[in-house]
């Protein structure tokens, strides 16, 4: 049974990877825990059902370790990768990588890219729902899509958590403000900008789906857990909306929303699918638009690297 590392495990990604082992024994049981970063190191925890401590990151520790997973920062994350000892293949995870930083790979859409790479990307959350979108239209040959999406503030760890509900409780209450060093502003019942580009995440989806030409803007939402998505997509040949719908239906990795009407980023929670509601033809552009959603701990972070890691 091969030796797994989960490297900055106490953030809300690395919680979602130590429970989702527990049902993928196949990728290992024997888990280090390490990280560089003083807040974790020392931690008791558990994975597995069993008693673990957080170790501080040394390169030797890593030896022996066939799959490396690295959640946190780039700016965390590459002295380890400068330090990846010749067997261990890293998994990134980072919020803030880039695909020059690895190779990356959404399961069940390129995973013959991941053969013969040691540093392995799974991408931003955003990046994992649309490319299970498109991936679907493939055979339909998308020549034109335009997205928006709305990222929730578990995109920002616990910080963004915990800085989000202040916000809300303050503003119910009626009390004084706190300061937003999080997201620099009000987001509770608000939309924000956000300050990481989307060229990085277009260009991840590139190197999942080379040839699909995106426009992408990002925005921060006041809410918290789950990935939206409002997609604009133009084919080739003008498919009518059954063949959209047929196409959308056969891929593994999504299901139709139960209420289509109502889908909202709660109803993805925990879910392992990427869930989409209805399917409208604008007839000015000929194009279809489509609304989805994704739990962003879940599909679009720990399944998609544990996935990965099997490949």
């Amino acid at each position: 049974m091969s030796t797994i590392a989960i490297v900055h495990p106490m953030s809300l990604l690395g919680k979602e990877l130590r429970e989702t082992l527990e049902r993928l024994p196949a990728v290992g049981r024997d888990v280090r825990l390490l990280s560089n970063r003083e807040d974790e190191i020392g931690t008791l925890t558990e994975v597995a059902g069993a008693a673990a401590m957080v170790t501080r990151y040394e390169p030797e520790k890593l030896q022996g370790v066939a799959i490396a997973f690295l959640g946190g920062t780039m700016e965390d994350n590459r002295p380890i990768l400068a330090g990846l000892p010749p067997e261990t293949t890293a998994v990134l995870l980072s919020f803030d990588a880039t695909a020059a930083d690895g190779q990356a790979v959404v399961a069940g859409v390129n995973d013959e890219a991941a053969a013969g790479h040691r540093v392995l990307l799974s991408p931003h959350p955003g990046v994992v729902l649309l490319a299970h979108l498109l991936d679907a239209l493939r055979e339909l040959k998308v020549e034109e899509a335009v997205a928006t999406l709305i990222q929730p503030a578990s995109m920002r760890d616990d910080a963004g958590l915990e800085e989000l509900f202040e916000q809300t409780r303050q503003i119910v209450a009626m009390t004084r403000r706190s300061p937003t060093p999080v997201f620099g502003a009000q987001l509770a019942f608000n939309l924000l900008p956000v300050p990481l580009p989307a060229d990085p995440l277009t260009g991840q989806l590139q190197a999942v789906l080379p040839g699909i030409p995106l426009a992408l803007q990002i925005l921060q939402g006041g809410i918290f857990h789950s990935v939206s998505a409002s997609l604009y997509v133009r084919c080739a040949g003008s498919p009518t909306l059954q063949a959209i719908r047929k196409a959308l239906a056969d891929h593994p990795h999504l299901e139709a929303a139960d209420r289509p009407k109502h889908l909202g980023p709660i109803d993805a929670a925990a879910s392992d699918k990427v869930i989409y509601g209805n399917v409208r033809k604008d007839e000015a552009g000929g194009g279809f638009w489509l609304w989805a959603v994704m739990d962003n701990l879940t599909r679009g972070g720990a399944l998609n690297a544990l996935e990965i890691a099997r490949i």
